[in-house]
């Protein structure tokens, strides 16, 4: 009986020492998605490869892909049957694939003998990104420049005085800034005078990324992305001002090279302000030497944000809020509040839905 266990045991302990002997060092892996160019709510498919050299007959392997920890998947990690098999491959899915720059860092194999006294384990560095683009829908396209035809009405729009361009003088008025008074005139008049300027009508747009995290933050990135998109489509000019811990500047450019890029910011932004927009708003001198009209894209409404667009509007021109909201989520009281001061100051504030993103541009000619 003892020579008959023996001899029974044998295949398997020299098995288990051939195991222990083989180098899992032979096996390459790869990781492919398909397809590469991916917008948020699509579906991505994985495909792992793994080949070796050495054709050592493997009972079992079982292959564990490291996804991001913004999703897990039990289809990520499969029991593969090699064999003697040199090549080997698998498949799984990731439906509605969140925004975002995902980064698969490595995958992990492990085998084994029958009787598990032999257990290996190996992690391979296969590190991959995945960057997943925001949503984004078709705008109506309208101009925004304001029209003086016989028989209209002049629109609300306002634009950038060019003080390098002086149109004439007129007699000086409260309000008027120290600079723009004409000292000559004065000095032959006896007559505070202050210069006239033209004024520069534009479409050019700053858009103005609020990164506060909410709840609606994905909806206003895919609010921003329909923007740029449907501006450039038609040949205008955009520019991004992205507000949050680190502040990201694109000037105003037109063109599929301006696209590429605010596409691949808004990819990777992330809700990371810690600091109220009307703050930034307020110490970031480059937004005041833009000729462009004003949009500010955010889902949380302040006083102070009004009272700073007031100032902007004062000094440059046109100040446009867009504040995004939630299907059935109702407007409070105090939303009600600061909109109603908004529209005294002359601001143009509009509540969007998601739905409601197609009209954006006609809602500023009703406003």
């Amino acid at each position: 009986m003892s020579w008959f266990l023996f001899f029974s045991f044998l295949p398997f302990a020299i098995y288990s020492i051939a195991l222990l002997i083989y180098p899992l060092n032979d096996f390459q892996l790869k990781r492919v998605f398909s397809p590469l160019q991916l917008t948020a709510g699509d579906q991505v498919t994985v495909k792992i490869s793994l080949n070796r050299k050495f054709p050592f007959p493997l009972l079992f392997l079982v292959v564990a892909d490291w996804v991001p920890d913004e999703f897990y998947y039990r289809e990520s990690k499969k029991i593969l049957f090699p064999g003697f098999k040199r090549n080997l491959e698998f498949y799984y899915k990731i439906d509605k694939i969140p925004r975002g720059e995902h980064v698969f860092e490595a995958i992990r194999f492990k085998t084994g003998d029958a009787l598990g006294l032999v257990e290996k384990e190996k992690w391979v560095d296969c590190r991959e990104v995945l960057l997943v683009y925001p949503q984004h829908e078709e705008i109506e396209y309208r101009s925004l420049e304001s029209q003086f035809e016989q028989g209209g009405t002049v629109s609300a729009m306002q634009f950038q005085k060019d003080t390098s361009l002086v149109a004439g003088i007129r007699q000086y008025q409260p309000g008027d800034r120290f600079s723009w008074i004409d000292w000559k005139a004065f000095a032959r008049t006896n007559d505070m005078m202050t210069k006239e300027f033209e004024i520069r009508q534009t479409n050019d747009l700053l858009i103005i990324l609020d990164r506060t995290k909410t709840k609606n933050f994905e909806e206003t990135v895919k609010f921003v992305a329909s923007i740029t998109k449907s501006v450039l489509k038609y040949g205008g000019q955009i520019g991004l001002f992205s507000a949050g811990d680190d502040k990201t500047f694109f000037p105003i450019r037109g063109g599929d090279q301006q696209q590429q890029q605010i596409f691949l910011h808004l990819a990777k932004v992330k809700a990371d302000s810690s600091v109220p927009l009307a703050n930034i708003i307020e110490t970031e001198s480059i937004l005041f030497t833009q000729p462009a009209v004003m949009i500010v894209v955010t889902s949380v409404l302040s006083k102070e944000l009004v009272d700073q667009a007031g100032v902007y509007m004062r000094r440059r021109g046109t100040f446009i809020v867009y504040y995004i909201k939630k299907q059935n989520d109702p407007i409070s009281q105090e939303e009600l509040i600061i909109k109603s001061s908004a529209m005294q100051k002359g601001i143009i504030m509009i509540s969007l839905y998601e739905d409601e993103f197609r009209t954006a541009f006609s809602e500023v000619k009703r406003a």
